[in-house]
């Protein structure tokens, strides 16, 4: 698609026809930008006068803008001088002019590129205006008029759509330009500005439109305010008079003044269709006017005289919700329409709405996508409401749908425990040598149900975590992806991202069981790092665009599966670690046959009768033994690195080699200093990849040192 890009050259106008990808590239990377930036400079200073064709005119009335011109309509050429229109492209521009500031023109611009039918969007040349571009099609096949005087109405349809949608989406105030072909706007420099090529287009048609036809709610009686009885209708029109007589704060009456305000609401109430009893009794029960009730009996009563006289019947029609603001009505009836058509609903698990169509055979929740969005708030318009995306999206970011929590509706819905131990079968499937293997399980899956259902005594997450540790091809993983009943395997995830800590803190809130498989690809520093979220009970970040830090729930408890007989590399960590060694040989039964619904109503069982589900310090200490064999040993390099780094200027301090040992004996269960010689341990010190400063001191040797 080609624009016309207006340019003067030797004193004459020449025409250039560009393409509108390389003209957003000249917009972002404007070789005049000088020139646009001392227009932004001085832009105040001027008095300025607005041309049909789009030019600006500036103090004397004679000289305009010296920037080239930007003709979006309309691919032209220059012919014996004359400007002469080749083609007509559907292009269409909305200008959001007299902004105050550069700040909030960018702010215009980046709302705008929200819709899905901007095409372009980019700062103005004075800094204080948005240019929105557009492209339409006509009504039903699509395609754009040939006729001339066709083209002239599509494009003067075209530009209201856009200029109405413009500002019914984001609130703005755009000032109406007679949307003419031959309209130019001057050429700009943003590199911000936004360009999508596959824009969806406004449609319009070639029809003269005197005034826009109000959209009429069929289904709805004018008489109702949407989702409300006729007496509840009553009850809130009455409210919204009273606002409208009283305002939002007012003075107690005095005796004179009550009689007024009195007479203003019972006008109203019958310029509006109210019965005289639901009027009078309102009037009645209202802390301004309940100590008068004969005053209010009779200002009523005699309002209400006049409907009697034929004169009046005739000369006065009945306004139904004048009162009432058409914002209002507007939501309640957005409301009843999504409400009328779909199931929505928040998952407090993957903070995603969902949906489903209330009369589809299909009755699966699925994502409510913006598509879906946009869907919605188009069927609605066609149904009559004068609903906008932001109406549809405004019910659907709220609490009225409802809050669905996966995990724990499913939990509701399990039966009675009947009693027979499925724990004990489950820790059966697993061959291995560790002694306690069925209590750590049973302590897990408890901490695991604690930790969905939030428990007040649960002060940590779930911190016990199994590692399975066997060869490849014994059945680790899938019994992993087995653990979780059908209806939340979707909540089942074995892939943790390290890297990005937004990804760490979406997975501890999005899933009910995050298996780390291959536990020993894990590096050092990743294993401390999920020594923390094993112990977080909650969850604070700050989202993407988020202004501030959140609390989320913790819903995921892990599990790990490795080749590596000596996985754990943190001898601090391991009391976290359940290791289950799976003898060669030998495989786990992952044969997906558990009756989940007895398993986790056991479980359920057991949590809410209080039963234990943490280690005690006895326990504690007899599991660290219990992991030794899959410790692994660092050596003694690794062992300073991870410990000690050269300081920077104004950190450290003087280290002795015995000091450095006893530390090395409180992190590490398996170092045994007796067997370390200083001399060893100053060779490593003394290392060139270190190179630490060294000093002698009464013969002993001191490194200057910063723990890590």
């Amino acid at each position: 698609m080609k624009v016309s890009f207006l340019k003067l050259s030797r004193k004459k106008e020449v025409i250039k026809r560009l393409e509108l990808s390389d003209l957003a590239e000249m917009i972002r990377e404007n070789p005049e930008k000088d020139r646009v930036f001392n227009l932004r400079l001085n832009y105040q200073f001027y008095k300025l006068k607005r041309m049909p064709d789009g030019q600006i005119t500036l103090d004397d009335q004679q000289h305009t803008v010296n920037l080239p011109r930007i003709l979006f309509a309309a691919e032209c050429i220059n012919y014996k001088e004359i400007q002469k229109g080749l083609k007509y492209n559907g292009l269409v521009v909305v200008e959001v002019n007299g902004l105050k500031t550069y700040e909030e023109a960018a702010s215009i611009r980046n709302q705008t590129a929200r819709l899905d039918e901007t095409m372009m969007a980019f700062l103005g040349a004075s800094g204080m205006s948005v240019k929105i571009v557009c492209r339409g099609e006509l009504f039903g096949d699509g395609g754009l008029p040939t006729k001339e005087d066709e083209i002239r109405m599509f494009h003067k349809n075209l530009y209201e759509t856009a200029r109405r949608a413009y500002q019914n989406q984001f609130g703005l105030d755009i000032e109406y330009l007679e949307p003419q072909l031959e309209r130019t706007v001057y050429m700009s420099a943003d590199p911000e500005m936004y360009f999508n090529p596959n824009a969806r287009p406004f449609k319009a048609d070639t029809k003269k439109h005197e005034e826009l036809e109000p959209a009429k709610i069929s289904w709805e009686s004018d008489m109702l305010m949407p989702g409300r009885t006729i007496t509840r209708t009553y009850h809130f029109n009455w409210l919204f008079i009273l606002r409208e007589v009283l305002g939002e704060y007012f003075d107690l009456p005095d005796e004179n003044r009550q009689m007024q305000l009195l007479q203003q609401i019972a006008r109203k109430s019958l310029e509006q269709g109210i019965p005289l009893a639901h009027a009078q009794g309102m009037a009645l029960e209202h802390p301004l006017f309940h100590n008068d009730p004969d005053l209010v009996k009779s200002v009523f009563s005699t309002t209400y005289e006049i409907t009697l006289m034929e004169d009046y019947r005739k000369k006065h029609k009945m306004k139904p919700l004048k009162s009432v603001p058409q914002e209002t009505l507007q939501t309640m009836r957005t409301e009843i329409f999504l409400t009328a058509n779909y199931d929505m609903r928040k998952n407090l698990m993957t903070g995603v709405a969902e949906y489903r169509m209330k009369y589809s055979e299909d009755q699966t929740f699925k994502p409510l996508t913006e598509e879906v969005r946009n869907d919605m708030t188009i069927e609605a318009r066609e149904q009559g409401l004068k609903s906008w995306d932001q109406d549809v999206n405004r019910f659907i970011d709220s609490t009225r749908i409802e809050q669905y929590d996966p995990v724990n509706t499913w939990l509701k819905e399990l039966p009675a425990w009947d009693g027979e131990d499925r724990i004990a079968a489950l820790a059966k499937r697993v061959p291995t040598e560790q002694p306690h293997w069925e209590k750590y399980l049973r302590y897990w899956l408890m901490g695991m149900v604690a930790q969905w259902r939030e428990s007040d005594k649960q002060l940590t997450g779930n911190a016990l975590t199994p590692l399975l540790i066997g060869r490849q091809g014994c059945g680790k993983t899938r019994f992993c992806k087995i653990l979780l009943p059908p209806e939340l395997r979707d909540y089942y995830n074995d892939k943790l991202n390290f890297k990005n800590e937004f990804d760490l803190n979406i997975a501890l809130t999005s899933f009910a069981l995050i298996n780390i498989d291959e536990f020993d690809k894990t590096t050092n520093s990743q294993q401390i790092v999920l020594k923390y979220l094993l112990s977080s009970s909650d969850v604070k970040f700050r989202p993407p665009y988020g202004k501030t830090i959140k609390q989320y729930r913790r819903y995921t408890s892990f599990i790990g599966t490795t080749n590596q007989m000596q996985p754990l590399v943190d001898p601090t960590g391991s009391r976290r670690f359940v290791c289950v060694g799976i003898p060669n040989g030998q495989s786990i039964d992952f044969t997906d046959d558990i009756d989940h619904r007895q398993l986790y109503a056991q479980v359920l069982q057991m949590v809410i009768s209080g039963e234990r589900y943490w280690l005690e310090d006895s326990e504690i200490a007899e599991l660290m033994r219990e992991n030794e064999p899959y410790q692994r040993t660092v050596a003694l390099e690794e062992m300073i690195a991870e410990n000690f780094r050269k300081p920077k200027e104004d950190e450290g301090r003087w280290w002795g080699t015995s000091e450095i040992l006893s530390l090395f004996v409180s992190k590490y269960t398996y170092f045994d200093a007796e067997k370390m010689s200083p001399n060893k341990l100053g060779r490593a010190l003394n290392s060139y990849k270190f190179n630490f400063k060294h000093r002698v001191v009464n013969g002993l040797s001191e490194y200057w040192l910063k723990e890590k």
